[in-house]
């Protein structure tokens, strides 16, 4: 098969595992592995981890019920409760009882976190723009946002057969 996506069927491309789901797979599974790899060796954080001081960045009052971090991060509920203890343990952030219902847990940003956070987003920020940013123009990034945009919605509306 040849590599130029012209050369490629319309048959072809919307193979299950065909061309545009790999490449997809296999350069965002390389993007992603990169930006982490840059995150641990400057800052010791995962990709996961800063994702969750982003989420808890922008978060009212640096606050998120566990619940709603584990489905926004897409994490188990076990599994996120041991990336809060992990990050608690760093004093990045810890685990409060949630004030408008006493039985909830909340995950909460501590200022340690916020200063962690702030330097990683500089590092994570740099990049995404030398790795993924530079590498395609402005009309080809407004058509990524609307193509993932798309296929969010669609990921929304699909429940599991």
């Amino acid at each position: 098969m040849n590599n130029s996506s012209t050369d490629l069927t319309s048959d072809q491309l919307r193979q299950p595992l065909g061309p545009a789901f790999r490449v997809y797979f296999e350069t965002t599974a390389r993007l992603l592995d990169n930006l982490e790899k840059r995150l641990k060796q400057q800052m010791g954080l995962t990709l996961s981890e800063y994702n969750m001081l982003l989420l808890l960045s922008e978060a009212p009052e640096g606050r998120m019920r566990m619940g709603q971090l584990a489905d926004a991060i897409v994490f188990s509920p076990s599994r996120l409760t041991y990336q809060v203890k992990v990050l608690s343990e760093r004093g990045l952030v810890k685990r409060v009882k949630c004030p408008e219902d006493g039985r909830a847990w909340e995950a909460e940003l501590t200022t340690e976190g916020r200063t962690m956070f702030r330097r990683a987003s500089v590092i994570h920020a740099k990049g995404v723009k030398n790795l993924f940013t530079n590498a395609v123009t402005d009309e080809q990034l407004t058509m990524i946002h609307r193509i993932f945009a798309q296929v969010a919605q669609n990921l929304d509306q699909v429940h599991d057969d």
